[in-house]
């Protein structure tokens, strides 16, 4: 979006607050009744928590990557 991309590590970490923001969130609106409300913060939460995975994925497989190149320049 603005020519640059975020890290994963930073992405996780705020993906895992804002899930744990929303998922809090809705928990209060169903203590209140608010149904749409907690639908609403639910479906956030979900959204951020499966955010939060992917972006974990992404510093997982780029791990993965370094270590087998460096595995390869390694028996060259």
């Amino acid at each position: 979006m603005f020519g640059r991309r975020v890290p994963p590590h930073i992405v996780f970490t705020f993906s895992v607050a804002l899930a744990v923001l929303c998922a809090v969130l809705a928990f209060l609106a169903t203590q209140s009744q608010s149904w749409v409300w907690a639908g609403v913060a639910a479906v956030l939460a979900v959204w951020f928590a499966v955010d939060a995975f992917r972006s974990f994925s992404w510093t997982q497989a780029k791990k993965r990557q370094d270590a087998e190149k460096a595995a390869q320049n390694g028996h060259r």
